[in-house]
């Protein structure tokens, strides 16, 4: 069982005016706004992107057009003969 809550803003943090309405939204869920923890959900960029084939993750677009239209790949499972190679 998770009591969570998520607050998005269009800053990187919470603006102060905001902190107010917060805090009130937290307490009538039942939320303590005093035990949230800020967390920074910022894209690091000193590594390489998960969608770079270079980057040795599997999940560049190249790896995922391969894994469902590539021989052997989802398609050929769900869809048998889609390539037309039982035709007569």
């Amino acid at each position: 069982n998770y009591e969570v809550a998520f607050v998005y803003a269009k800053e990187s943090v919470l603006p102060k005016e905001a902190v107010g309405a917060v805090r009130e939204a937290a307490a009538k869920a039942g939320l303590d706004f005093d035990k949230f923890t800020r967390i920074d959900n910022t894209c690091p960029t000193t590594t390489k992107s998960l969608n770079d084939a270079s980057a040795g993750t599997g999940t560049s677009t190249t790896d995922w057009v391969d894994l469902v239209v590539g021989e052997g790949g989802v398609i050929d499972w769900v869809v048998p003969g889609w390539r037309g190679e039982y035709k007569n």
